[in-house]
This record gives structure tokens, C-alpha cells and sequence, in this order.
């Protein structure tokens, strides 16, 4: 009886060494654990995802690579197809803005879009907003021009996102404010802030 209990205590030890050692290897609950290979390895979920949407711009699947790691590692807004232009949002114009967490709608960021914000996918995958640029994201605000807003305009382009391994895709509309942070609420009146899902 006595070896039998040992025998049961020794496979429950060595079953909670393995079980501690393969927790141990997981990632915390809520974090995304990342890619395997590299985000900016073409091999990797979104190089795949990429190039098969893009490969066929490029003359080669050398050069394609070649953008792909760019777009990873460089993170331009901007396609890699377009050159913003500078212009002036006149008053009277509306626009939408993702926030969240601590941040409120009186500390805007750079960039707005002239899109209907709709969920949370709509921010990660539409306006192609990082996970590691804005963790948090639950509104969104309308706000309006009250006197010339100068800005870079154009389409929103892709984004690597390393910490959830996904191709933002972007597409949709944006504009980056050339004005310091501290100044942007001269030229903005806030509308509207709602939830977002």
C-alpha cells in the first residue's frame, strides 16, 4: 500500500513539473505571444498575408520581399504607391478620431479620417492602428475645423502589427495634423464622443 502511494505521489510531482514548465512557456493571459518567424520576415503570417495581396505589383518576388521588410520595419502612414499632399481643412469640416484609455477628447492625436469609426475592427484593421501604438481603443469622436487646419492627406497604408502577428490592411482615408500636440484644440471643436466596440 505504502509503494502504491509513492508510486501515485511520484506521477503527480513529475505531472506538475511538466504542466508548471509548459505554463511557464506560455504567454500571460490577455498578450498576444507574437510571431514566429519574425513580423518582418516575409515567411512570417503577415509577410504571407502581404505578398499575396502585393507581389504582383512588383517586378520580382525579390523586390516585393524588399517593400515587405520596408513596410515592417519603416512604418511610413502611407502606402508605399502614394506621396501625401499638403492642404488645409477648411472650417466648418468634420472628421473622426479613435481614442481610448486615459486619452480624451481634448488631447487629439495626429491623424483623423474622413470614415464612419464604427468598431474597434474598424480602427485595427481599416485605419490600420497598431496594437502597440494605441493598446486601448473604446471611442470614437467627431470633431469639426474652427479655422485652418493645415495637414498631410491621403490614404491610411498597410501596417505590420508585431504583437498580434496580423496585416493591417488600411485603405480608408486619414490626415496628419501639422500642428503641435499642444496647440491642435485651437484649430478643433469636439461634436460628438461615443463607445466603440
Amino acid at each position: 500500500m505504502k509503494s502504491q502511494a509513492a508510486s501515485w505521489m511520484r506521477v503527480t510531482l513529475v505531472a506538475a513539473a511538466m504542466l508548471s514548465s509548459a505554463c511557464s512557456t506560455l504567454a500571460p493571459t490577455g498578450q498576444a505571444t507574437g510571431c514566429l518567424p519574425a513580423a518582418a520576415s516575409i515567411e512570417s503570417r503577415p509577410g504571407q498575408k502581404w505578398l499575396q495581396s502585393n507581389a504582383w505589383r512588383f517586378p520580382s518576388r525579390s523586390d516585393a520581399e524588399q517593400a515587405y521588410v520596408r513596410l515592417a520595419k519603416d512604418s511610413s502612414p502611407w502606402p508605399d504607391w502614394y506621396v501625401p499632399y499638403a492642404t488645409e481643412l477648411k472650417p466648418g469640416t468634420r472628421f473622426q478620431m479613435a481614442i481610448g484609455g486615459t486619452q480624451t477628447e481634448l488631447m487629439p492625436g495626429k491623424f483623423g479620417t474622413f470614415d464612419d469609426i464604427r468598431t474597434i475592427r474598424d480602427v485595427r484593421t481599416k485605419l490600420a492602428v497598431r496594437s502597440d501604438w494605441k493598446p486601448a481603443v473604446d471611442r470614437a469622436v467627431t470633431y469639426e475645423v474652427i479655422k485652418p487646419l493645415p495637414v498631410l492627406i491621403g490614404p491610411i497604408g498597410p501596417q505590420v502589427d508585431p504583437g498580434t502577428c496580423r496585416l493591417l490592411a488600411g485603405r480608408w482615408s486619414q490626415f496628419a495634423m501639422q500642428v503641435e500636440p499642444n496647440a491642435r484644440m485651437q484649430y478643433l471643436r469636439v461634436l460628438a464622443v461615443r463607445p466603440i466596440r
